[in-house]
């Protein structure tokens, strides 16, 4: 049965959850991307995992959906303002450190994790800083590669930089990736944060050493029409990519965009084949 949990950050702040607990052995942690929801893909996968006997967990943070109210824990509960508009990245660190300590509570024997989008690069991150029991495999779900797309936006950059020592919570003209209002200070963090750019694919030179830290068996699934591939050949970045890392394979679906929303049974059947250990 799926029921709505709650933990709570290092910062006292309330972080939602959608938990299933259908064995009691093994579950899928799922780590939503930009702005992400418990859409049509995330259900679908929930239900997909769910019915090939593994608990399912969807871990909100302080990035989910493009504005949103959480509860924090001071003196009295208050009400805070977060969502990807107004995120600051590394407080994702403090928001997985939360869930994974809920997860290691409930003493799974085996834990896979699927990453969406933005999640991968913040997932790559985090395993090169801790380190848990019992993760067996990851999912990178449409990793992106956003160091050119960031560069590109110079009426952003330039506001952001205008706008960030006196209004940084101030909203920038253009939508960030073409869909979400973001902040002056959120645009910045990704100008310049070092570690949301972890993941070059669209360099062709890079040796993916973070990626490559992590020893788990590791799966990439990607749309060949996917938006942040744009002039870009998937099967050719993807293959280099697998011949420098270790323990990596990759599966692109035709057709497909970001969403995925017309192939999610393609999606579906490779996530549960390499979960169960099925060829790719």
């Amino acid at each position: 049965m799926e029921f709505n949990i709650k933990v709570k950050n290092s910062d006292n702040i309330i972080l939602d959850g959608i938990y299933t607990k259908a064995n009691k052995n093994k579950c899928v942690i799922f780590l939503h991307g930009f702005a992400g929801c418990y859409d049509s893909m995330a259900k679908s996968i929930a239900a997909s995992c769910i019915q090939n006997n593994f608990s399912f967990l969807f871990c909100k943070t302080q990035g989910y959906g493009i504005i949103s109210e959480m509860k924090k824990q001071e003196k009295e509960i208050i009400t805070i303002t977060r969502g990807a508009c107004y995120e600051n990245l590394k407080d994702y660190e403090k928001d997985y450190l939360a869930w994974f300590d809920f997860i290691e509570k409930e003493n799974f024997e085996e834990i896979y994790l699927i990453c969406y989008s933005l999640a991968c690069n913040k997932i790559i991150d985090f395993l090169n800083k801790y380190s848990f029991k019992n993760i067996k495999k990851i999912i990178f779900i449409a990793p992106q590669d956003l160091t050119r797309k960031i560069s590109e936006d110079k009426i952003n950059y330039e506001r952001a930089k205008t706008l960030y020592s006196k209004q940084p919570n101030s909203i920038l003209p253009n939508k960030f990736l073409g869909f979400c209002d973001i902040s002056a200070n959120t645009y910045l963090q990704f100008k310049n944060n070092s570690f949301i750019h972890n993941f070059k694919y669209k360099n062709s030179k890079d040796d993916f050493k973070l990626l490559n830290n992590i020893k788990l068996p590791k799966l990439i699934i990607i749309g060949n029409q996917d938006e942040g591939l744009k002039n870009f050949n998937a099967n050719l970045i993807f293959t280099n990519v697998k011949q420098k890392v270790e323990n990596l394979n990759f599966y692109i679906i035709n057709d497909c965009k970001h969403t995925f929303k017309n192939k999610l049974e393609d999606l579906n059947q490779k996530i549960i084949s390499f979960l169960t250990g099925g060829k790719q």
